[in-house]
């Protein structure tokens, strides 16, 4: 398991109606959320400590670290119905930042636990979002924007609330992603129009919708390599990985039964726009990719994981067209725009973490293993899209 089912706290979960997807923003959280700003002024000082704390975070040292939680520790617990869900998504990503710091640092590192005072609330908000209490990609890009999201944005645009590093490298990574992820309206809005498509038997509907879909894997195939202009190796290798990873067995005290959380780690493949496109295409992947892709699904927000299905539903209704020439070959190239996308991500990882032919990793911070795990979800996507 990926995260603990609480049972001892007694609140309904919020399926957020801002995480729906929609053709305006896609799999993105529907309007940008709090500031870290708001945080740090806020009127509940555990809120403006842990905001303050997150924010500053790597200019810290251990022991001002575990001074600060001591200081959180004198305040009173916060819950999360108390806050609008703008609030409850800067505060998760706060506490998951010093999440990370106290799981990753070599300092804490051997203690294999988190704090009463960061466990209690992180695990109480994760719950209640229906999310795992670790650094989801929900939080760690789709909900990490200070501004409004525009379809197609770029990523200079885009700016950054915060990241668990606090390095202009890795807002830049960050804002790569999301810039991405603005085509996810268009994929949307594509997914809708197959399934009238199918509903009316027109063809010609359904023929659109895919090329929509191959467009927005083109954009972010283009999108993908600009990671490259403004993100040093070093920093990413030093700084910014080594926070991202998963973590197995983490004992969250304070919190009833003081259970361990294990979770596979931030990754892009939690992205509910290319998982969507996926399953609405009906690619065909072997039952292993099937089962490491099932692991990202408990990291998407609750309502990402009800379109899911639908698409799922979608794609093997569009799998059933086998006579349509049409749609066949529209269905083959949305298939390549996406093995294309996967190549050019694999090129950037391998840039970073395999230059000049050495291996500097295994293990990709989403837990597989990159190179071979990439390899194979590209030549299982090409094999698909053979007529």
């Amino acid at each position: 398991m990926y995260y603990n089912t609480l049972s001892s706290l007694d609140l309904e979960r919020n399926n957020n109606s801002l995480w729906s997807p929609n053709s305006h923003c896609g799999f993105l959280f529907n309007k940008p959320p709090k500031q870290v700003s708001d945080l740090i002024s806020s009127n509940v000082p555990m809120v403006s400590l842990v905001g303050s704390m997150s924010a500053y975070i790597d200019r810290l040292t251990d022991k001002e670290i575990e001074s600060f939680i001591n200081t959180i520790g004198n305040e009173d617990e916060i819950t999360p119905t108390t806050f609008e869900d703008e609030e409850i998504e800067a505060i998760i990503r706060s506490y998951v930042i010093i999440a990370a710091h106290l799981i990753h640092r070599p300092y804490f590192v051997y203690r294999r636990e988190l704090p009463a005072t960061i466990a209690r609330p992180l695990w109480y908000f994760s719950e209640y979002v229906g999310r795992p209490p670790s650094l989801t990609y929900a939080s760690y890009a789709l909900a990490n924007f200070t501004n409004p999201l525009t379809h197609r944005m770029s990523a200079s645009e885009i700016q950054i609330a915060q990241t668990p590093s606090c390095t202009p490298d890795e807002e830049w990574f960050v804002a790569v992603h999301l810039s991405a992820e603005t085509a996810g309206g268009e994929v949307v809005q594509a997914i809708n129009d197959i399934d009238e498509g199918l509903q009316e038997g027109d063809s010609a509907k359904i023929v659109k919708a895919i090329e929509a879909i191959e467009s927005a894997m083109w954009f972010a195939n283009e999108v993908m390599p600009t990671i490259k202009e403004r993100m040093a190796p070093d920093v990413f290798r030093d700084k910014i990985r080594p926070l991202l990873y998963g973590h197995d067995k983490i004992t969250f005290r304070g919190v009833p039964g003081e259970p361990t959380v294990t979770y596979v780690g931030e990754t892009g493949a939690q992205s509910g726009m290319m998982r969507a496109a996926d399953l609405a295409l009906g690619t065909r992947h072997s039952e292993s990719i099937q089962q490491s892709m099932g692991h990202f699904l408990v990291c998407a927000p609750p309502p990402h994981r009800e379109f899911f299905k639908r698409a799922a539903s979608i794609g093997r209704c569009l799998n059933s067209l086998t006579k349509d020439i049409n749609v066949l070959k529209a269905r083959r190239s949305a298939l390549l725009a996406m093995a294309q996308f996967r190549r050019t991500h694999l090129n950037v990882v391998v840039d970073y973490l395999v230059p000049d032919g050495k291996r500097l990793s295994e293990r990709g911070t989403g837990g597989t293993n990159f190179t071979d795990w990439l390899q194979r979800i590209i030549d299982e996507t090409e094999a698909d899209a053979v007529i």
